[in-house]
């Protein structure tokens, strides 16, 4: 919630937005680290203070007066290298939160929503609850329905990097996803939790143990911005697009591979979230494509409603703001058949889909895009189905209403 940058972070803070018009008070837990942080730094106190405010929140009092004790965050580090950091999640984590939370007491509320699917967060909450209406968000990019789904998904999102990307999948999937899994089960076996919302899949399909709970995929789940609408006549130039979290997951590094057989200009924009990805990446692009690095949204929305296509060689979406911000901008996609994202657009003319990790496919999809008669291409981008998915996802306070009224059902079930 508090570091914007990635998709479901925006989406939360949109929907607390308009959530605090319609609700008497929305209390927010900050994540461990945070409070570590705020603990020892009166500078960041006063930030996340001021932050969690302006969205229309509070922090709890009881929570408020644990930040005063450094002793009981004294395990938690600020930064943590990957073993480090799976140690602490799978088990120092599980320890720390029963000190703090026996520190804290209840918390009384109608309803204790994680909007992110990690276990951490909802244990949290099933400790500090009142009732027993816990639950969260998931956005299905940590863990799926069994290790070797886990793997399948790791190793396609990181085979770009080789036999390195392999050992991480590898990693990634015995001593992150697997715990995350396994802990998910036992919080519904103990009667933890009592809801689970997506916004795309059926999680009682994806997870046969989320069976035992209430699930709900939220329609509509996300919207953009409705001047965004206003970009759609913009004259289109003769590059493509690409913008996202820079990381392997998000096919960063299919971009050089993709724009070298497309021998067309690509513009790549976003932050890389790993040094060495960056360094890789600049190594392996060729002249095709431009670089801009992270780009404020006036700038970032004029190229993206310029472009011919957005390619999106994402491993990692549930529902991409990144494809319907593009959309909404006049600009067509091309992106890999991953579930998330074909289950939202498949159906849409203007955006193609082809096998994950198919780099040919991609470019000739590209191609046939840029290729297209002006008649057709506007045809496309202005099509019947398109422009009612458009008018369906142009309201974020649709959105928040949508998801309130799921939570009320909760409440009242």
């Amino acid at each position: 919630m508090l570091e914007a940058g990635s998709g479901g972070v925006k989406r939360n803070r949109e929907i607390v937005k308009y959530w605090k018009k319609y609700v008497d008070e929305i209390l927010y837990v900050p994540l461990l680290g945070d409070m570590k942080r705020a603990s020892v730094d009166d500078k960041f106190r006063k930030s996340m203070y001021s932050e969690i405010k302006s969205l229309g929140m509070t922090i709890p009092e009881k929570i408020d007066e644990i930040l005063n004790d450094k002793s009981l965050f004294k395990e938690i580090k600020l930064h943590y290298n990957t073993v480090e950091y799976d140690l602490y999640s799978n088990f120092t984590y599980y320890w720390i939160s029963n000190r703090i939370t026996k520190k804290i007491g209840k918390i009384n509320s109608d309803i204790y929503y994680a909007q992110q699917e990690f276990p951490q967060m909802v244990y949290f909450l099933s400790q500090i609850s009142a009732n027993n209406n816990v639950g969260a968000l998931v956005h299905i990019e940590n863990f799926f329905g069994s290790l070797f789904d886990d793997f399948k998904h790791f190793y396609n999102a990181y085979s770009s990097l080789g036999f390195d990307g392999f050992l991480y999948s590898l990693y990634i999937s015995l001593f992150r996803s697997n715990p995350r899994r396994r802990k998910w089960q036992e919080l519904i076996s103990e009667g933890r939790v009592k809801f689970a919302f997506s916004v795309s899949e059926d999680l009682s399909q994806l997870y046969p143990f989320m069976r035992n709970i209430y699930t709900k995929v939220l329609r509509p789940a996300n919207a953009f911005d409705k001047k965004l609408l206003k970009l759609r006549e913009t004259d289109k130039e003769d590059y493509a697009v690409f913008y996202a979290r820079l990381s392997p997951a998000k096919g960063v590094l299919e971009i050089p591979k993709i724009a070298k057989k497309l021998n067309r200009k690509v513009i790549v924009l976003g932050k890389f979230t790993d040094n060495k990805i960056e360094k890789r990446f600049m190594k392996e692009k060729n002249e095709n494509v431009e670089y801009l690095g992270f780009v404020n949204d006036e700038k970032l929305q004029d190229i993206v409603s310029k472009a011919k296509v957005l390619i999106y060689p994402s491993h990692a979406d549930s529902f991409s703001l990144v494809i319907l911000e593009s959309l909404a901008m006049g600009t067509p996609v091309v992106a890999y058949r991953i579930p998330g994202i074909r289950k939202v657009y498949d159906k849409l003319p203007a955006v193609k889909l082809v096998k994950e990790n198919d780099i040919d496919e991609m470019k000739k999809e590209v191609e046939k895009i840029f290729s297209l008669p002006k008649e057709e291409y506007q045809n496309m981008i202005n099509d019947r189905k398109l422009m009612e998915f458009l008018d369906e996802h142009s309201s974020w306070e649709k959105v928040a209403l949508n998801e309130l009224d799921e939570l009320k059902k909760v409440v009242n079930s």
